[in-house]
């Protein structure tokens, strides 16, 4: 067991850089065509770069003692001051979908930490929308938003115990195709975005890490989902092999066909 308390007592504060590319790809090509003079397809992290404290860090820690493996839920709404350096209009009160945030102790040794953790959150942008369109919808509560949903962000945080610092720090975006759905007047549409992610390293620390106790990225992650999604505990298997079970076991089969991924907001 390990107690967070006070661990970043004299930690002055990281600079950290944000990174936002432009989206690469989409399913309908609709921020070449329809949407194109909305404030939607051109963005950019309002803040390249951020000085935090750490005040806004130990919203990541948990309140009591944790063995590595364990599950916290984290506070979104705090979880958001990490998000307004993309955009001012970020939230964690989704219109649809699985709200929350949640962290994990993945690895612990004697002088390192590091934690994982999820949050689901959206961004209400502005939108350059003709004045004849927003009235004639203005029964519409979201009629005159546009949305931008990234599936989850991942996020990492390191620290070094024994000088009470983070070592490192990321919050992004997973890197892969229809990670964002979008959607604006009545319209929606799945795209690619290829970097949405927040970072700061220290580089003065560059010892190689020995953990005495972990876990696995993936672990950690899978553990992570299940905490949004009940159905993911079903164990889902590829057509063919669903074919060769059902066959062996005389067993129906029971297939899904998406448009996207089903663990995650983007679909």
């Amino acid at each position: 067991m390990f107690d967070f308390k006070n661990v970043l007592s004299n930690f002055s504060g990281v600079q950290v850089q944000a990174h936002w590319a432009a989206i690469a790809d989409s399913s309908l090509n609709l921020h070449n065509e329809s949407l194109q003079h909305i404030e939607l397809f051109n963005l950019s992290p309002s803040y390249p770069v951020k000085e935090y404290k750490s005040s806004d860090f130990e919203v990541c820690l948990p309140s009591s003692p944790m063995m590595v493996g364990d599950i916290w839920e984290l506070d979104g709404e705090e979880l958001v001051a990490f998000l307004h350096q993309f955009h001012s209009g970020a939230t964690v009160s989704l219109i649809h979908g699985e709200e929350g945030a949640f962290a994990c102790l993945r690895a612990l040794s004697l002088n390192y930490a590091e934690i994982t953790f999820r949050v689901h959150a959206e961004f209400v942008l502005e939108s350059l929308a003709h004045q004849e369109w927003q009235q004639a919808n203005s029964a519409n509560d979201w009629a005159d938003e546009a949305r931008f949903i990234p599936g989850q962000f991942v996020g990492q945080l390191i620290i070094n115990l024994k000088t009470g610092s983070i070592r490192s720090f990321s919050l992004r975006l997973p890197s892969r195709n229809s990670n964002v759905d979008i959607n604006a007047f009545q319209c929606a549409d799945m795209v690619y975005v290829p970097r949405m992610e927040l970072i700061a390293n220290d580089p003065n620390d560059r010892i190689k890490i020995a953990w005495d106790s972990e876990i696995t990225e993936e672990s950690s992650h899978r553990m992570l989902e299940l905490k949004f999604y009940k159905f993911a505990e079903i164990d889902w298997m590829p057509i063919d092999e669903a074919v060769t079970r059902s066959k062996t076991k005389n067993l129906p089969i029971h297939a899904i066909l998406l448009w996207g991924v089903l663990s995650d907001e983007s679909c």
